[in-house]
C-alpha cells in the first residue's frame, strides 16, 4: 500500500508543479483561451494560485522522502483538498462543468493520500 499512496503522491505532485509552473511562466494572452480564471483575476493573484500550486506540489513529497517533519505531507493533502473544493466551487459557479471531473479526481487523490499518511 506504501508504494501505491508513493506513486500517487508522485502523480499528483507532477500535475500540480507543472500546471503552476506553466500557468505562472507563460503570458496571459496565451493562457486566456483555455483558462477563463487568469483573465478574471489580477497577476498577484495568478502567482499566488500557482506559488500554492507549486508549493502544494513540493509538499506532497519532501517531508516524507526527506523524513524531516513527515506530518507536513498529510497536512500538505489535505491543504490541496481545500484547494481542490474552492477551484470545484469556482468551476460551478462559472458554469465550466468540463473542468469538474478533474478537480474531483485531484480532490479524492488527495483525501486518499491523507487518510493514508496521518
Amino acid at each position: 500500500m506504501n508504494t501505491t499512496v508513493w506513486i500517487i503522491q508522485g502523480i499528483v505532485a507532477t500535475a500540480l508543479t507543472a500546471s503552476g509552473l506553466i500557468i505562472m511562466l507563460l503570458p496571459k494572452e496565451k493562457l486566456t483561451p483555455k483558462l477563463s480564471w487568469v483573465a478574471e483575476y489580477s497577476d498577484g493573484m495568478r502567482y499566488f494560485i500557482c506559488l500554492s500550486k507549486i508549493a502544494g506540489g513540493i509538499g506532497l513529497i519532501l517531508p516524507m522522502y526527506l523524513n524531516i517533519m513527515s506530518v507536513l505531507t498529510p497536512i500538505a493533502a489535505c491543504c490541496i483538498a481545500v484547494f481542490m473544493l474552492l477551484a470545484m466551487r469556482y468551476h460551478f459557479i462559472k458554469k465550466e462543468y468540463k473542468d469538474v471531473p478533474a478537480t474531483i479526481m485531484f480532490l479524492a487523490l488527495s483525501i486518499f493520500i491523507a487518510y493514508n499518511r496521518f
